[in-house]
């Protein structure tokens, strides 16, 4: 039999072992118990509050940048007077695929930076609806950035900070994680979920397929296809809302 002190060993061994193939997730301040004094300061009057880039905390968002609810916002909208081709390399290795579009990497032609670019076909209420609400709730640290947003003819082009550490259903594939990094990682992605409510956002679609992860370990929520703005007592029944 070993000795508690052997065993004690043995489990930093492990874990030491485990942290290897599983992000390092940062920790955050925000409590849930402190949800209702939130939603106060980021709602008012049917407009949301985004909190700045690079915002360090959820009780940031109410000192962000005011956007109304339902349009697309000019400070990341190019429209057609400027071309994706003119800013970005696009054209790059397919890292998603969807229902409406596809993900591929692109290169800023200044600075030669890769950032990842959904492209949306139009046609589709869907689409411009999951436009208008990455506009709405990007900002925050725990949303994937959306850096710009180009329209053709045809399609929609949102360009996103690109996560290098994957998804975090490939880490799960990788190998078991212990009980407590598990539960940091939940933490941290219903601390996310949490924010989009207090915004009236519901994603709809969370699962492991749709949270990625930075090259510094950062847990990162993508995908809002399914997403939809929502109302204070509107209740939901399925998903073709």
């Amino acid at each position: 039999m070993r000795s508690p002190n052997e065993m004690k060993k043995k489990r930093k061994e492990s874990e030491a072992s485990e942290r290897s193939n599983w992000p390092e997730v940062s920790r955050s301040h925000y409590s849930l118990e402190r949800g209702s004094r939130f939603n106060k300061r980021c709602r008012e009057d049917g407009v949301a509050t985004v909190p700045t880039l690079g915002a360090s905390s959820l009780l940031t968002a109410a000192r962000g940048l005011k956007r109304k609810i339902g349009c697309i916002d000019d400070a990341t909208r190019m429209g057609r007077s400027v071309r994706i081709e003119d800013d970005y390399v696009i054209g790059g290795s397919t890292i998603g695929q969807g229902k409406f579009g596809s993900v591929t990497v692109c290169r800023a032609r200044a600075g030669g930076v890769e950032y990842a670019c959904k492209t949306l076909r139009k046609g589709e209420e869907t689409v411009h609806r999951e436009v208008e609400i990455m506009q709405h709730v990007s900002g925050h640290p725990g949303v994937v950035t959306l850096k710009a947003v180009y329209e053709d003819a045809e399609c929609w082009h949102l360009v996103m900070e690109l996560c290098s550490g994957g998804r975090l259903v490939d880490k799960m594939r990788e190998g078991p994680c212990s009980e407590h990094l598990a539960a940091g990682i939940l933490k941290e992605v219903m601390m996310v979920v949490k924010y989009c409510h207090d915004m009236g956002v519901v994603h709809r679609d969370i699962k492991p397929e749709n949270v990625l992860i930075t090259g510094t370990g950062k847990i990162k929520l993508a995908d809002f296809g399914l997403a939809i703005r929502i109302c204070e007592g509107k209740l939901i029944l399925d998903i073709d809302v």
